[in-house]
């Protein structure tokens, strides 16, 4: 899946990414054309989902790592939104997709409404 472009996005400051399907790999690809040392903001809404597995979960994983590397390089404030899946804790569930950054406790967590 290509990503988009964002080289030439110079005054880029806050960013919100929309995840309708499970894969993340768009979002890596994106985030490695930016210069994170403009970004302030970066939202990720997480896709509704029951499992995350395989070469979906190493692109999850991929971008979790990814997201880190910027929040401990650049002081990147990290908004991850997510529905709350049967009953799951919000924190729970962000981490079936980003364990690290769920581990570290370094983005805030914001409930949205289950799709």
């Amino acid at each position: 899946m290509p990503g988009i472009n964002l080289s030439r996005a110079r005054k880029l400051r806050d960013v919100l990414f929309r995840c309708r399907r499970l894969h993340a790999q768009w979002i890596s690809k994106t985030l490695r054309t930016a210069r994170p040392e403009n970004l302030q903001l970066l939202s990720l809404e997480l896709p509704h989902s029951v499992a995350v597995e395989g070469a979906i979960r190493q692109e999850w994983l991929d971008l979790d790592s990814l997201l880190v590397e910027f929040w401990v390089s650049h002081s990147l404030r990290l908004v991850i939104r997510a529905a709350e899946n049967g009953g799951k804790e919000l924190r729970d569930y962000v981490a079936r997709f980003l364990p690290e950054l769920a581990g570290r406790g370094i983005a805030d967590l914001v409930p949205t409404a289950a799709r």
